[in-house]
């Protein structure tokens, strides 16, 4: 049985740009998708350092096609889910690069430098 807490949701896939993230469109910003995560410990997702404040962020690899399927993984009440699926098509995705020059809020940005370091680590271990 998995645990629901609340966490920012880093989406990213791999392109030919690199690292890419998914950010959501939200008035006067871009941010990460929130809202109370299904913790499965049988999901392959990243579970990152919380930042301030006790934020924390976990990490899963996804593309468009998979979106339907996160969505799923975010658990609110009724209209707060519809406001969320409808954030959820106003986003796209960014090359990590672009994400870190978009003015994220400090917490954001380290979980983005952290989720980087990990890839890097990941892939530099799976390259031996």
């Amino acid at each position: 049985m998995g645990l629901r807490k609340k966490v920012n949701l880093i989406i990213y896939r791999f392109r030919e740009r690199g690292l890419e993230v998914f950010l959501v469109n939200k008035p006067d910003e871009w941010d990460f998708p929130t809202g109370e995560v299904h913790v499965n410990p049988a999901q392959d997702l990243i579970q990152l350092e919380p930042g301030k404040g006790s934020e924390e962020a976990v990490a899963v690899e996804g593309d468009w096609h998979e979106i339907p399927s996160l969505k799923e993984m975010l658990f609110e009440e009724g209209s707060e889910i519809a406001e969320k699926i409808r954030g959820l098509e106003t986003g796209t995705f960014v090359t990590i690069k672009d994400a870190l020059k978009s003015h994220l809020p400090e917490p954001q940005v380290k979980f983005l430098r952290e989720l980087r370091d990990v890839i890097t680590d990941r892939n530099s271990v799976r390259d031996l």
